[in-house]
């Protein structure tokens, strides 16, 4: 399963990502929403875990737009 990443807080996501590699989960961790959408429009995932509260390009705001081009990969905040 590839799982995309989005926190900014350095050692949650440092916590978080180590964590799902322990249980041999395909991680792409970003701290920006920009980064993350960056890798949306590239790459496919099965999951994303997105922080609702980083600055410039929010989880919500990410998701927004991915709904908007007919990207329906799950989600969850954190």
């Amino acid at each position: 399963m590839k799982i995309l990443l989005l926190e900014d807080d350095l050692i949650l996501n440092e916590i978080i990502e180590e964590h799902l590699l322990s249980q041999n989960y395909e991680v792409s961790a970003v701290y920006t929403g920009l980064e993350a959408q960056d890798l949306l429009y590239s790459q496919k995932f099965d999951l994303l875990l997105l922080d609702v509260n980083v600055p410039i390009l929010n989880g919500f705001e990410l998701l927004k737009a991915l709904r908007q081009k007919e990207i329906y990969t799950p989600a969850i905040f954190l």
